[in-house]
């Protein structure tokens, strides 16, 4: 019986500061595409002197491009590990599946090493429908999410947002590289 094999991105839980050890494990024994935002932040260093070091943006987190079945033996063959879910249109729990359009553009936001970008708790955001938004220049062309303000009065960013699970802002943006999406 041969039948097509469903790839999507999913998103694993595991203990807080694990993830980039979860990362090379799956990638290493599942032959398996992941992903792990990671951001630079300035630190003290034991010597009171600032330095900047990488960490993971996304504590507790590991997002998997995989089938189904792989996604449940990774899971199974490591136990520190458990699927984020959601509910189905029966109220069944099933595996919580990110758009692979989304998921492409978090990874252009939240991996670009050009730009310092903003991480964002969902629950922060306030905009409202109809903000949706294309960028159509610079770095991030072709790039869609919502066009928002945090801070100053003319820093504009695009959100680029993971339902119930992160939000990621772009560097400032001019207005002149963003054009709205009509629905």
């Amino acid at each position: 019986m041969n039948k097509d094999i469903e790839i999507h991105w999913y998103v694993l839980r595991c203990f807080y500061g694990k993830e980039l050890a979860l990362l090379k494990q799956v990638q290493a024994d599942f032959n398996v595409e992941c992903f792990v935002p990671i951001e630079k932040v300035k630190q003290r260093d034991s010597h009171g002197r600032f330095i900047w070091i990488e960490r993971c943006a996304l504590t507790g987190y590991i997002f998997v491009h995989s089938d189904k079945e792989k996604l449940f033996e990774i899971v199974k063959k490591t136990p520190s590990t458990k699927i984020m879910s959601c509910k189905d249109a029966n109220g069944l729990f099933v595996p919580a599946v990110i758009n692979d359009k989304n998921m492409t553009d978090f990874i252009r936001v939240a991996g670009s090493k050009e730009q310092q970008v903003l991480f964002i708790d969902p629950t922060r955001l306030h905009f409202k429908p109809g903000d949706r938004v294309r960028i159509i220049g610079g770095t991030f062309v072709g790039l869609e999410g919502y066009f928002i303000q945090i801070g100053a009065k003319h820093e504009k960013r695009v959100i680029v947002h993971l339902d119930r699970i992160i939000a990621v802002a772009t560097t400032a943006i001019p207005a002149s590289l963003v054009e709205k999406i009509k629905d």
